[in-house]
């Protein structure tokens, strides 16, 4: 189903943005959360690795899982993802078994390890790395979307990079401290109950600020990365095409339009 003709494996190695948003263009909309122009921002930043076989991780799964496996697949790396929906990730390994794997000629089990499970577990979490005796050189971060969570995330991946890795964050802007209410404010849309009011005390500086406040004051060198996303995003059809689904998120508060540029946020940093 999803095993459509880009072009021969040559092909593909001269044209790697074009194949990915190829494939993204094929998945359905509950996998295709990201825009285009952020999909194609992960893969070029992952390109900034200066490491063979490298080690990349994401916390949540969906288009992004395509831009990790396509560098893996072309750089000979590992990645896992944790997502606590383990039908994604089976969704996922079929799409991407069908569409990359099969014009690449590469084993899926060889690059990519799916963890359907809470990534922050100490033992089937990030930490698991270490045990693997794996070496982290990225994390995306696109989980549960509060800054407790995120903070845990990333408090773990720390334990499991070497002396230079990046950060990098979905939905940057956001400012949910502990609970995330537009998304609960969803399910009791569905539900048929009246949303709940967010409390001043659960609202936190974006995302991107206060993750780059705490990278700054423990890193000696940390590097804001210029990612493509912020000069290309508002050229992205990407929005306009689920248009009337994004009006519907941004109504219970789950998209800001007015905040899109901090979308996608990421940092290098060295030990």
């Amino acid at each position: 189903m999803y095993d459509f003709h880009f072009g021969d494996k040559e092909q593909i190695k001269q044209n790697p943005e074009d194949f990915l948003i190829f494939c993204k263009r094929l998945l359905p909309r509950w996998v295709n959360g990201i825009p285009d122009s952020e999909c194609i921002s992960i893969y070029r930043t992952l390109k900034s690795i200066n490491r063979s076989n490298p080690v990349v991780l994401e916390t949540g799964c969906g288009a992004s899982s395509l831009a990790l496996f396509l560098y893996v697949a072309l750089n000979d790396g590992k990645m896992f993802s944790w997502d606590t929906n383990g039908s994604k990730g089976s969704f996922l390994r079929s799409v991407i078994s069908e569409s990359i794997c099969r014009q690449l000629e590469v084993d899926l089990y060889k690059h990519w390890t799916f963890i359907g499970f809470d990534s922050t577990n100490e033992y089937a979490g990030i930490p698991v790395i270490k045990e693997l005796k794996y070496t982290a050189d990225f994390c995306y971060f696109d989980s549960w979307h509060t800054l407790d969570h995120l903070m845990n995330e990333l408090k773990c991946f720390e334990t499991v990079t070497g002396e230079d890795f990046i950060v990098a964050l979905d939905d940057a802007y956001y400012t949910k401290l502990s609970n995330n209410f537009s998304y609960i404010n969803m399910i009791r849309k569905k539900l048929g109950l009246d949303g709940v009011e967010e409390p001043a005390s659960n609202v936190c500086s974006p995302f991107y600020q206060e993750v780059g406040s705490y990278l700054g004051k423990k890193y000696n060198s940390v590097e804001k990365i210029a990612d493509s996303y912020k000069e290309e995003y508002k050229r992205d059809m990407f929005f306009n095409y689920f248009a009337g689904d994004r009006a519907a998120m941004g109504s219970v508060g789950m998209e800001d339009s007015s905040a899109l540029e901090h979308r996608y946020d990421c940092w290098r940093i060295s030990k």
